[in-house]
């Protein structure tokens, strides 16, 4: 070992920094919004899981609609949506408030609805029935949320 780096046998490590109780006393105001944004990500997490778990409502909005199966679809769509990318905005607290994570539920419906309503009548009362699940789901969770959208 190097000249000044060697421990006498017995000698206890001392920590690199010292916070004592000031850790315990304290916290940033930021550290209060973060704690809001990692519960409200928590809930609606919790909610994209519930509704991809719904495979018999779900599966067609899992994953963006690929090119090869609807060529013309960004044509028509100018803001696709779909559960895995809600989850990965869900994971990237991006959504401040249940609003917002609604509005992107909208947005699969909505999109289902001007892509398919003519060529494939059956799709839109899925997304429709993923959207009320939302709801109910929001619904249920709607105190938690209230408490997490407050701490933001």
């Amino acid at each position: 070992m190097a000249e000044g780096c060697q421990k006498e046998i017995g000698e206890k490590r001392r920590p690199v920094v010292d916070v004592g109780t000031y850790g315990a006393e304290y916290t940033p105001a930021t550290k209060r919004r973060r704690v809001g944004e990692v519960g409200l990500a928590n809930i609606l997490e919790g909610i994209v899981d519930a509704l991809k778990d719904r495979v018999e409502v779900s599966y067609l909005f899992m994953k963006p609609v690929p090119k090869k199966e609807a060529p013309d679809y960004l044509d028509i769509i100018k803001r696709p949506m779909d559960l895995s990318t809600i989850r990965d905005k869900v994971r990237k607290m991006e959504y401040k408030d249940r609003n917002e994570f609604r509005h992107d539920m909208w947005q699969i419906a909505y999109n289902a609805h001007v892509y398919n309503d003519r060529r494939n009548p059956g799709i839109p009362p899925l997304a429709d029935q993923l959207l009320e699940l939302c709801d109910y789901l929001l619904m249920e969770k709607q105190e938690s949320l209230s408490e997490a959208e407050a701490g933001i």
